[in-house]
Order: C-alpha cells, then sequence, then structure tokens
C-alpha cells in the first residue's frame, strides 16, 4: 500500500506490514527530491505486494518530533542526510501522537521510543543527478523484493540509543565498493528485534 499523506490520521494500523519505507526531504523543489515524488507511484506498487508501506510527505503535511525535523534525525545534521530514504519499523501512529510534545516537555520517555529503528539511505553520499537516484531507488527496491543482500551499500554508521547523543537505535548506509553488502536478514533482524 502507498500512502500519500496529507494527514497522519487516516493512515491504517495493521499488524501485517514487516516496514515502513518514509520517503524525507525539506519539501523543497530540488532534483533528487523531485525524482522521489515522481516515482512514488512505482515505490507504492511494490509496497502493496511486500508487506511495506511507503509514505511520502505532501505541501500540506509536516511533522517533527525529538527524533525527526528538518534541521536533526536522530541529532545528526540533516543537511548530511537529506533528501533520503528511512526503512523503519515505526508505524505513522507515533510521530501523530507525539507531534510536538517534545517543545512543550522536553524530552519524551525514553521507553516510548524502545523500539523505533532506523535505517537511513541519504541520497546525497550516493547521487549526484536524478538519474543517479532513480537507478538507486531501482536498485533498492529490487534487492529487497528478491530478498538479496543490500549489496550497494554498508553501514557508515551505527547509533545505539542512550549512547552519545543518539535518542534511538539507527544505521545510516553509505555506498560500498568493496562487494560485501548490507545483509538483508540483518535488515530484517534489525527492524523486527534490534538484532
Amino acid at each position: 500500500m502507498g500512502l500519500m499523506v496529507h494527514s497522519l490520521e487516516n493512515i491504517p494500523e495493521t499488524k501485517n506490514r514487516d516496514y515502513f519505507i518514509y520517503l524525507l526531504d525539506y519539501g523543497w523543489t530540488e532534483p533528487i527530491s523531485k525524482v522521489l515524488r515522481e516515482n512514488f507511484e512505482n515505490m507504492s506498487k511494490f509496497a502493496a505486494t511486500n508487506r511495506a508501506v511507503v509514505i511520502k510527505g505532501t505541501e500540506l503535511a509536516h511533522f517533527e518530533n525529538e527524533v525527526f525535523s528538518w534541521h536533526k534525525i536522530n541529532n545528526e545534521n540533516a543537511d548530511d542526510l537529506l533528501p533520503a530514504m528511512l526503512i523503519t519499523n515505526t508505524h505513522p501512529r507515533y510521530f501523530r501522537e507525539h507531534l510536538g510534545k517534545w517543545k512543550t516537555s522536553g524530552q519524551l520517555r525514553s521507553d516510548e521510543h524502545d523500539q523505533m529503528k532506523l535505517i537511513l539511505i541519504p541520497f546525497k553520499k550516493f547521487c549526484s543527478s536524478p538519474t543517479e537516484a532513480i537507478s538507486l531507488i531501482n536498485k533498492v527496491f529490487n534487492d529487497i523484493i528478491n530478498q538479496r543482500d543490500l549489496s550497494e551499500f554498508k553501514i557508515a554508521k551505527e547509533m545505539k540509543k542512550g549512547i552519545g547523543q543518539a535518542i534511538v537505535n539507527s544505521i545510516i548506509l553509505e555506498p560500498n565498493f568493496n562487494g560485501i553488502g548490507f545483509s538483508f536478514e540483518k535488515l530484517l533482524k534489525y527492524l523486527k528485534d534490534g538484532g
């Protein structure tokens, strides 16, 4: 199921999805962000048959909390990460329920995001053109569909919740040139139980 998100209120809560794929950008007009928006329908077709949900924002949808904002993602500088593809186990309900709370109450309770796992693929590190972005999107989705290792990627940084400034567990991937990629089994295990 692919969703055009105008409101997080309307996304069904279901147990039959293994992960959620969010397309993150600033909402500004730039070539790679434009490619993400233009290829949303193809990504949605993938999700419909692969126990996933692909979500992208519109100019009407904006959310931020202590984990995500336009300037920080898990306390990492968003300028270095966006636009990006985020693969996570976290239903959009989390963002709806916590929208703006951290601004008025300080940090959210730690247990509210103990189970959240993030895998970020920052397009700036991989792509210098829209054509390269399309190729990368196709590669990621084809590898996931075929349950192959994400051979184009290796772990650039792994952050554990509570260590350093990390708010939640996350992995940032980067281009891989040495042949051994990010294991598909590790991706699923990580999203399910933090493996």
